[in-house]
């Protein structure tokens, strides 16, 4: 008859309801049915040294019949916990009672020997419920450190250009770890160039401490040179919470190709000054070739004057030749040739008639010289002419 009448309720019965009555059958005890306790806060969490007025709180929606808590740094504490109207010095109860759910403490202030898991004890409906909450005190890390890898081809005291270069940023034993983030100059790094965060943990004078580190990837091109690789670590125990440690870009390139450059015709008489800026690194040494004659840098040919160039920018260069007698020799093709240790490049100018806006007079000029790869460069040179005073002055 018993397995009849089982058999015929469970089309209508729940499973847990199905489960009680076959409890109450054969005499067994119904079980607990789970309870959500919810902490706040909910995660591990660090507070500043003697941080005032820390609550911790341990909520259940429905009403608490009794509620113990245990405390770390109490040696005296009962096994069961301290109940919560018999709590030691610097401890007080907080929460809006336990008729609403609410069982927590408020600690004064956090000391460093009275850290780690703080566990309610809860009863709920005559069965004992448990949740803890874990924290600890904030301690700064050490200096952040930025290195990159030793397989970067170095060359002249700095990097080559185009190649993959590795860097690593280490904020060692913080707690909790500090967060990480990479710059480019004032640009934060794409998140395709960061490898993921590893974060390692030591024990240094008994407290386990958390050391983060992470690699970019990035591709060094002559662009880059003069730019500042910025590895920031943020952390609240930090002065003004942040650290940034800069890593100047070095970026080392022969001079770079420019493929056409014309310029208007020398004046007739008078002295004219023409300046083409460059781009290398390490200082490229220039010589200038000029209807037969070899003028290098620094050195007077004829009526030529060779300058040695003047860094205007990092990797940027202004070479300077000066005509000091027009009226004697017009010249309408001039050769460049600057050279670091990277490499030699040239550069081939013409002087042409040009209009207002710096366009050749003659159309039928062409640029025979077109580069043959079909590579595109910008036009960096620019020339312009200065009576022999100002130009003077200016140098």
């Amino acid at each position: 008859m018993l397995t009849t009448t089982i058999r015929h309720r469970r089309k209508t019965m729940s499973p847990l309801h199905l489960l009680i009555a076959l409890c109450s059958c054969y005499g067994l005890a119904a079980p607990a049915l789970a309870q959500h306790i919810e902490t706040v806060p909910s995660s591990m969490t660090y507070y500043k040294p003697r941080e005032k007025n820390v609550d911790l709180l341990c909520r259940s929606d429905k009403p608490i019949e009794r509620c113990h808590v245990r405390l770390p740094g109490f040696p005296d504490s009962p096994p069961e916990g301290f109940d919560v109207t018999a709590l030691p010095d610097g401890v007080s109860y907080y929460g809006e009672g336990l008729a609403r759910g609410e069982c927590g403490v408020r600690l004064a202030s956090v000391r460093a020997d009275r850290i780690g898991k703080f566990v309610c004890l809860l009863t709920i409906g005559g069965q004992q419920h448990e949740a803890a909450i874990e924290y600890g005190i904030r301690i700064a890390p050490q200096p952040t450190g930025l290195k990159i890898s030793k397989q970067t081809d170095l060359v002249d005291g700095g990097i080559r250009a185009n190649q993959l270069v590795k860097a690593r940023c280490v904020s060692r034993q913080g707690l909790p770890a500090a967060n990480l983030t990479w710059f480019l100059d004032d640009s934060p790094l794409d998140a395709s160039l960061l490898k993921p965060l590893e974060i390692t943990q030591e024990l240094v004078n008994d407290q386990l401490l958390q050391t983060v580190q992470q690699d970019v990837h990035i591709f060094v091109t002559p662009k880059d040179n003069g730019k500042m690789l910025v590895c920031e670590a943020q952390h609240y125990a930090l002065p003004k919470n942040v650290q940034r440690i800069l890593l100047p870009l070095n970026v080392k390139f022969a001079p770079e190709e420019i493929p056409h450059i014309h310029i208007d015709e020398l004046p007739a008489t008078g002295s004219a000054s023409v300046n083409i800026t460059i781009h290398a690194n390490p200082q490229p040494t220039t010589r200038w070739k000029v209807n037969g004659r070899l003028v290098k840098e620094g050195e007077t040919v004829d009526i030529y004057q060779a300058y040695i160039p003047r860094q205007t920018g990092a990797g940027e260069y202004m070479v300077l030749l000066k005509n000091n007698d027009c009226s004697q020799e017009r010249a309408s093709l001039f050769t460049l040739e600057a050279s670091n240790a990277l490499g030699t490049q040239s550069y081939v100018i013409r002087a042409l008639k040009m209009d207002e806006e710096g366009v050749p007079v003659d159309n039928r000029v062409r640029d025979d010289d077109d580069d043959s790869s079909g590579a595109t460069f910008w036009l960096i040179s620019v020339w312009t002419f200065f009576c022999s005073v100002i130009a003077t002055r200016l140098l």
